[in-house]
């Protein structure tokens, strides 16, 4: 309201007391955030610029809770906006000494050329009186030492202190009221280096702004043009309109009127170039974005009638009328998509398929979108602010990561493998899925799926000369590395996930072979590996840990276990070792062949804010995102602990065999009855991981001893260091600890479905859905969350109890109960049009998963 009501254009906060960084939309205004990475309510700094001139922006990076840059693009020259809040004088002046050398060093960083502002909250009194040419005469008050430190920066830099330049009225001077309102200082400024001292016509404060604070307004003008920023838009299409019958139909036709040639002598690329084009053309005739961004929710028959209330303006009735039946289409249109969520969740549940449960879980909770920032640090946290340092560091970073002295590829003999037959293209049609990000060639799933005929026959060709040849087309070979922050405020490359995007019609390849060798690999694995098997998952592994250590309690038997954490296991696998691995498995010629041919000819490159960096070749690691990573994953790892644990007899004694290790994928816990026993298998598991080019995070690993005995004491030691031991560890996303008490674990996941609860609340408060629609959100969003590993819970009278009061605290915050309205448990039932569910659901998911054990007692 401030900008509205004083015509403000930017506005920089201080202490503005929202923790995390990043960028939000509130109405009319755009806000640049920097706070605390705790996650505590203090300090923070901000910029507030109308929406018009978020276009403008180049750059903003977040420092700190007490600094933060902001870069537009202006004539005659672009502008460094540095938003200051320093430490009062209860903070040390080393502190304050460490905010100006931050300050300095960005500083520092800025093209000369451009017009650099930096403004805030000093608390510094630099008094009245001029000194030199950066204070001028018209100051406040008498200087202190912060205000001699102040000055010594201004100096250094060759920067003005505007606020002491202007002759007026101290009343327009001062900036800061003590709480008893008799004391009254100048300690915010604005500064301009000395180059631009002219462009700022005019500054004083204004007392009377009602900013609900002990500080003044700071008005400043500052006189320039701003432009606008031309960011280089990745062109999108919305595959979503194939699902309307009409386009899709259409599509289909012009499908089926393609003439693609299929020459015996041309070679794969010619062939795949033939798709791409025609595939293009379909793109952008069909499946061309809108202009006007819609909802995901919005339907055309809302288009239509929005359309024809246009025409009604001057008969207020029919307006109103049209308005009413707008309005209840809306809400129709949203609990039908919320409807939808429900059931793909509900899916996922009954798959028992925990990734994509949780992912959609994820996409459904993303009420506010809050655009993260483009912070990149070199390797000595400088900060770099230039697109091509930062794409150099990314480049670098890659070929670090995926770098292997690998030998050439080994000599691959034979001609094994059948041919690839319509059928399988067709299955792994129905299998691949839609909404995915396309790779290098552009060429969607969605419209992939469409192929039929002779197009069909075309590509069948097409995969069976990439097949029998073992020649991979160029595009297949390319991917593109897209950024994820791991963490709030991530600023280096090793805070970023990369994800992988690659070609779907080589997904779709690569499905096929992932049929063939998925029997034969999965032969090769031990029982103790629940990672990305069918049948199996995090579930059960979880059970088994937790039954396997109850029964040891049970008995009194010790356990020590070891929790191991692998660096980057992934990107660690080496190429040549992991080929031998799958000749020794046993796979087929021409399989083999493609699995080499991808892995010794692949390269990729980085998509930083929009522009790729140069293509890296990749020497180590297995491909991200393929389907194929996991099971060669799997058995490589296998070998590791083949080797590793091979004429051990060593572990606990379960109905007459022993196990002493618990995998999924490279999550690993190691476990046996003596810690003597431990450190040896601990060593040769080391050892072998070393030699298949896999190291222990020593940092992460951790020791439990689980055992009656409190007083029980051992070390555990990997490469001469210390193995730190721990009460409790969080393991596949569920708490373990040495009491072996799950009321622990109770609690954690009410506490995290409250959290989940508490993020969607205005979706649960919503009169826009139905109360039958809040139950099945509730269900599939928060109820998900509270029953992960819920098999394996030991429940007690205490944490039943808490369970049932969870769930009544849910009821009552959706009819928004208050705890003073003394509405009883049984009415709020009543309302809710149902009886309690969590104990029973928690009950029947214990029987079923019973029964699911008995009758695969091979597991």
């Amino acid at each position: 309201p401030i900008l509205k009501r004083l015509e403000l254009q930017i506005l920089g906060v201080s202490e503005m007391r929202w923790p995390g960084t990043g960028y939000v939309e509130e109405d009319d205004f755009g806000v640049y955030y920097s706070g605390t990475t705790d996650n505590k309510f203090q300090h923070g700094v901000a910029f507030i610029i109308r929406k018009n001139l978020v276009k403008c922006v180049r750059n903003f990076i977040p420092i700190s809770e007490r600094l933060i840059l902001l870069q537009l693009s202006a004539r005659p020259a672009n502008i460094n906006l540095i938003q200051v809040y320093a430490p009062t004088t209860d903070h040390s002046d080393d502190e304050m000494e460490l905010l100006y050398e931050k300050v300095s060093n960005i500083y520092k960083t800025l093209p000369k050329e451009d017009v650099t502002i930096i403004m805030g909250d000093f608390n510094s009194k630099v008094g009245k009186g001029k000194s030199g040419v950066h204070i001028g005469e018209y100051g406040l008050g008498e200087r202190n030492d912060r205000g001699g430190m102040l000055s010594n920066f201004a100096a250094e830099h060759n920067l003005i202190i505007t606020n002491t330049f202007f002759k007026l009225h101290p009343r327009r001077l001062y900036t800061w009221t003590s709480p008893d309102k008799k004391t009254r200082n100048q300690i915010d400024y604005i500064l301009i280096n000395q180059r631009f001292r002219n462009s700022i016509q005019g500054i004083k404060t204004y007392p009377g702004a009602d900013v609900n604070s002990d500080h003044n307004l700071l008005l400043g003008k500052l006189v320039v043009r701003l432009k606008k920023v031309n960011k280089k838009i990745l062109k999108s299409f919305d595959y979503r309109k194939l699902k309307k019958s009409r386009i899709r139909s259409t599509i289909v036709d012009t499908m089926q009127s393609w003439n693609l040639n299929q020459v015996e002598n041309t070679s794969v690329n010619e062939d795949l170039k033939q798709i791409q084009e025609k595939v293009n053309i379909i793109k952008e005739h069909h499946l061309k974005r809108d202009k006007t961004m819609k909802k995901s929710w919005m339907t055309e028959d809302i288009l239509d009638l929005m359309e024809k209330r246009r025409s009604f303006k001057k008969n207020q009735v029919q307006y109103k009328r049209i308005q009413k039946e707008i309005r209840r289409k809306i809400r129709e249109a949203k609990e039908n998509e919320h409807l939808e969520k429900c059931e793909e969740i509900e899916r996922c549940q009954e798959k028992g398929d925990c990734f994509n449960l949780h992912k959609k879980v994820k996409e459904l909770a993303g009420t506010v979108k809050r655009k993260a920032c483009n912070v990149f640090t070199d390797n000595n946290g400088k900060i770099l602010l230039e697109k091509n340092d930062i794409k150099k560091i990314w480049e670098e970073y890659i070929k670090e990561l995926f770098h292997d002295n690998r030998a050439d590829p080994p000599l691959l003999n034979g001609n094994e493998g059948p041919k690839i037959l319509k059928e399988e293209i067709i299955t792994a049609l129905e299998n691949a899925k839609d909404g995915k990000a396309v790779g290098p060639d552009e060429i969607p799933a969605e419209i992939i799926k469409l192929f039929s005929g002779e197009n069909l026959t075309f590509l069948t060709n097409v995969f069976n000369k990439i097949y029998s040849t073992g020649v991979i087309p160029r595009e297949w070979l390319r991917s593109e590395f897209v950024l994820l922050p791991k963490k709030p405020n991530a600023r280096k490359c090793g805070d970023f996930r990369t994800i992988s995007l690659m070609s779907h019609l080589l997904k779709i390849f690569l499905k096929i072979i992932h049929s063939r060798i998925y029997r034969i690999c999965e032969e090769q694995l031990s029982d103790s590996q629940f990672g990305f098997r069918r049948a199996v998952g995090t579930r059960e592994a979880l059970f088994s840990v937790h039954v396997l250590f109850q029964r040891c309690r049970d008995v009194n038997c010790d356990i020590y276990a070891c929790f191991i954490d692998y660096q980057k296991a992934f990107d660690r696998v080496q190429h040549y070792r992991m080929i031998e691995v799958l000749q020794k498995v046993g796979l087929d010629a021409k399989d083999l062949r493609i699995i080499t041919n991808l892995y010794w000819n692949q390269s990729s490159s980085v998509r930083v804010d929009g522009e790729a960096t140069n293509e890296v070749q990749i020497l180590g690691g297995v491909r991200q995102g393929c389907i194929l990573s996991p099971v060669i994953f799997n058995v490589y790892s296998e070998f590791i602990f083949r080797e590793a644990l091979q004429d051990m007899d060593s572990g606990i004694l379960l109905n007459g065999e022993r196990i002493n290790n618990i995998r999924y994928a490279d999550d690993t816990v190691i476990f046996t009855d003596s810690l003597q026993t431990l450190q040896t298998l601990m060593d040769r598991v080391a050892a072998s991981s070393r030699l298949y080019g896999l190291d222990i995070n020593i940092s992460k690993t951790k020791l439990m001893i689980i055992s009656k005995n409190q007083d029980i004491r051992g070390s555990l030691k990997i490469d001469g260091l210390n193995i730190e031991r721990v009460k409790d560890y969080t393991y596949l996303g569920s708490n373990i600890n040495e009491d072996w008490d799950n009321s622990k674990e109770i609690r954690i996941r009410i506490e995290k479905a409250r959290a989940a609860f508490i993020k969607m609340s205005k979706l649960f408060k919503s009169h826009d859905l139905t109360l039958n629609t809040k139950i099945r959100l509730l269900r599939c969003y928060v109820f998900s969350i509270l029953y992960y590993g819920v098999e394996a819970w030991t429940l007690t009278e205490a944490s039943t109890l808490r369970l049932e009061a969870f769930e009544m605290w849910l009821y009552r915050r959706i009819l928004r109960i208050s705890w003073t309205d003394k509405v009883t448990n049984i009415e709020v039932l009543r309302r809710m049009q149902k009886t309690k569910e969590v104990l029973v659901t928690i009950k029947a998911r214990k029987l079923q998963y019973l029964g699911h054990v008995m009758r695969n007692e091979s597991r």
